[in-house]
């Protein structure tokens, strides 16, 4: 293998031995080393050989004439760009232009001066050094973008929750997608699917990813809402992205426990979800600009609401895969899109049956634009720990009974008081367990507690202070009327309280917070809502009151007062690690 010096190279192909030393003097004159060949196949193997810098071409040889050398010689070089010059004594239009389909990057027409040689020589030069610095940029922006493309891929995918659950379609058009796919769980167990298509494709259109990401998980593990996120995103991105790049995105959040979704379309292609024999159960069309284009979302921006099967399932897609081309020029479509994810509801493999699809329309055609898409399934996202906890070793009574006896005092309390309109736009509930983990740090059994501080919260605000009836939520329709009227009495609250106490009482090995929250309402009969979601439950039957039920089992005592009005809760966990730990037990 030649290895490069400092000078550069030149290959002189020429069957006239004078030509060559003149040609090869001249060329040392200005600093080359010189490589001669004397036919042009032999050229093309010198050329393979050192890989030259430059190389002068004559064009009339025996064996090979420098046309031929001059094809094959650009067909080997693949990524180096030496400029090749045509040494000639025919001076004319024929010549140069089959100099020029040849390949050739110049033509030296003889008699010439040294000077003009050196001129020439100089000129193709500067042109050839320009070449190289492009060739070293290329090369460092693709080791660039190989390596942004590894730590994307590090930070946006491998660390989605249920990988192994969530089906996905992903092919870039270029190294980088616009396109991104997200899955976060919540601390009550629920889940967050975001599918976003970023303007264009390619490193510019991915940019925005990252602060999409970070933001997406970290709010989604602090309890915020689907549509807190969605405007807080939308806000970060109008902030950060330039006039003409935005944010196409379909997000949802999926309640396996209330058997219940909702979605925010902003721009993307309609949303899907489909029963278990692949009928389509709902569309989800776009219902908001695409984010990062207005300042806040517009004022009536709402959620779609649904209620949803253990069986069934979302299905999520950007528009590279409906704006998909043939030869012919057409689209693939949204007709021929639901039917190969019907089929592939029913073989169980959407993903795989979609892509199947569109490589048989499309053919040998280039793709065009970022193809993307999500298969959600509504239950059964986390892993079964059934057989984890049966094989605990078993932890004494006594470790239950030594922590009961607490100092009377708390180590800390803590109070929040919501009032009239801020009932309506601020959500209590992350700024609560942010303030747990400031003062506590994290930990497992912190998902536990926001269910509880959740579902209180909630019946505070929908039943005590609106007056709402969970009766409404008892069919699909009813849940979304609910949360309408739901929407609808909030903006129209005109005054009201919600009042919010913590105590937290630490244990040896553990520890116990007592929670109290007083809303303003007029209270419900929760004793009628329990009795009532029992008996449907011994019936079969789905019925609200599913959140109280919950609460009533997370934790060891759970009292309501004033008529509901007030409702007092304590919730005690144990670190059976430490204890395992400090007692020796393994």
């Amino acid at each position: 293998m030649h290895i490069k010096t400092q000078a550069k190279l030149a290959l002189v192909v020429d069957d006239s031995m004078t030509q060559c030393m003149m040609l090869s003097a001249l060329l040392k004159e200005e600093g080359y080393q010189v490589v001669v060949a004397n036919d042009g196949a032999c050229g093309v193997d010198k050329y393979v050989e050192h890989q030259p810098d430059l190389v002068l071409m004559d064009i009339n040889m025996p064996v090979m004439d420098g046309y031929e050398a001059t094809r094959r010689i650009k067909k080997v070089s693949r990524e180096n760009l030496a400029p090749l010059i045509f040494i000639t004594s025919m001076d004319t239009d024929q010549a140069y232009i089959d100099s020029v389909e040849a390949g050739g990057d110049g033509i030296l027409v003889r008699p010439f001066s040294p000077q003009v040689f050196k001129a020439k020589i100089k000129s193709i030069q500067r042109i050839s050094d320009l070449y190289q610095q492009v060739k070293n940029l290329q090369q460092e922006q693709q080791k660039d973008a190989e390596l942004a493309k590894i730590m994307m891929s590090d930070v946006i995918e491998s660390r989605n929750f249920a990988l192994n659950k969530v089906g996905v379609i992903k092919q870039a058009a270029t190294m980088f997608s616009g396109d991104m796919q997200l899955t976060a769980l919540c601390p009550n167990g629920d889940l967050h699917v975001l599918l976003g298509d970023f303007t264009g494709h390619g490193l510019r259109a991915s940019i925005g990813a990252i602060p999409v990401t970070e933001t997406f998980r970290a709010m989604t593990k602090k309890g915020f809402s689907i549509l807190d996120i969605v405007a807080q995103i939308n806000k970060q991105l109008c902030d950060l992205l330039p006039k003409d790049l935005f944010f196409a995105a379909c997000f949802i959040a999926i309640s396996e426990h209330d058997k219940s979704a909702y979605i925010f379309n902003a721009g993307l292609p309609d949303g899907y979800l489909f029963s278990e024999d692949a009928e389509i159960k709902h569309h989800f069309p776009s219902v908001h600009p695409p984010l990062g284009i207005l300042p806040k979302l517009i004022s009536d921006a709402k959620l779609t609401v649904v209620s949803v099967g253990s069986s069934d399932r979302f299905v999520l897609i950007t528009d590279g895969i409906i704006e998909a081309r043939n030869e012919q020029g057409h689209e693939y479509g949204v007709a021929q899109f639901e039917y190969a994810a019907k089929k592939g509801v029913l073989i169980n493999d959407i993903a795989n049956n979609v892509v199947a699809s569109l490589e048989i329309f499309c053919q040998n055609m280039p793709q065009e634009d970022d193809i993307s898409l999500v298969d959600v399934p509504c239950s059964a996202w986390q892993e079964d720990n059934s057989a984890d906890q049966t094989n605990q070793p078993h932890i004494p009574e006594t470790f239950i009974v030594e922590d009961i006896f607490y100092d009377a005092s708390p180590s800390w309390s803590w109070r929040l008081e919501l009032t009239d309109n801020l009932l309506a736009s601020v959500n209590p509930v992350p700024i609560i367990m942010n303030q747990i983990n400031e003062i506590e740090g994290a930990g497992e059994h912190w998902q536990s507690l926001y269910t509880i501080i959740t579902e209180l919260f909630i019946n505070a605000l929908d039943h005590g202070v609106l007056g709402m009836d969970s009766s409404l939520k008892d069919s699909a329709e009813g849940f979304s009327y609910y949360f309408k009227e739901r929407t609808k009495r909030l903006e129209q609250l005109k005054s009201g309280f919600i009042r919010i106490e913590l105590c937290y009482f630490p244990f040896e090995y553990g520890g116990k917070m007592f929670i109290s929250i007083k809303d303003s309402g007029l209270g419900f009969d929760i004793f009628n809502v329990l009795k009532s979601n029992s008996c449907a439950q011994s019936e079969g039957i789905n019925l609200s009151g599913r959140g109280v039920e919950l609460v009533n089992q997370l934790c060891d005592t759970l009292d309501y007062q004033d008529n509901g009005s007030l409702v007092s809760a304590s919730y005690v966990w144990h670190n059976t690690k430490q204890y395992r730990v400090s007692k020796g037990i393994h």
